[in-house]
């Protein structure tokens, strides 16, 4: 009997019990299908998201296209153009890579504008997701892109583009799954524009 693939995995967690159970099973007893079934929860974890096929659909190329996006791209407004008219930017995955690199870059001074413009990337994709996401979920995507961009905004500047980025962060919040976890993340990213504003 062959191993079980990543996509075969995938498709079995997605379906739900009794399949992922059988799949868990397998892999408790078959060393291979358990590194595989790690690593898909690996990806499931990385890029939090509900759908295992999505993940493993997305998630592997994600990278390689949002490199490719920012060369093609060159700056801000040509990322924002060739998302829009090309659809293979338009994938969680994408979004979510970009989300990564604006988290990485904003904790130093010299990249938040870098921060803010990758964070807004990721908003931007998130509002073209397709109808096969679930839109509690892109939602949630939406507010952590909105406060991202909210709290890598330069204090002092523009402050009517870093209260339109809160709203928008609150808004999609409100709409979103209802996880904590999302709340706090967002809530704590927007008290990072607070205090830039008290200091």
């Amino acid at each position: 009997m062959s191993h079980l693939e990543p996509a075969e995995i995938a498709k079995l967690l997605s379906a739900g019990s009794p399949f992922a159970e059988s799949c868990r099973h397998l892999a408790a007893v078959c060393t291979v299908c358990g590194q595989r079934l790690a690593e898909v929860e690996a990806l499931m974890q990385r890029f939090r998201h509900w759908d295992a096929e999505t993940v493993v659909r997305e998630g592997p190329a994600a990278e390689v296209l949002f490199e490719a996006l920012l060369e093609k791209g060159k700056n801000p407004q040509g990322w924002a153009a060739l998302v829009e008219k090309d659809p293979d930017y338009q994938t969680w995955g994408v979004a979510w890579v970009a989300l990564e690199g604006a988290h990485k870059l904003i904790a130093e001074d010299a990249t938040r504008a870098q921060a803010r413009n990758l964070a807004l990337l990721a908003a931007r994709i998130a509002a073209l997701l397709g109808a096969s996401y679930n839109p509690d979920w892109v939602a949630d995507l939406k507010a952590l892109a909105h406060a991202t961009a909210a709290a890598a905004g330069p204090p002092g500047a523009d402050s009517a583009e870093t209260v339109r980025q809160v709203a928008a962060a609150v808004t999609a919040l409100d709409q979103g799954t209802g996880d904590p976890a999302v709340a706090t993340e967002v809530m704590g990213l927007l008290s990072q524009v607070l205090r830039q504003v008290a200091e």
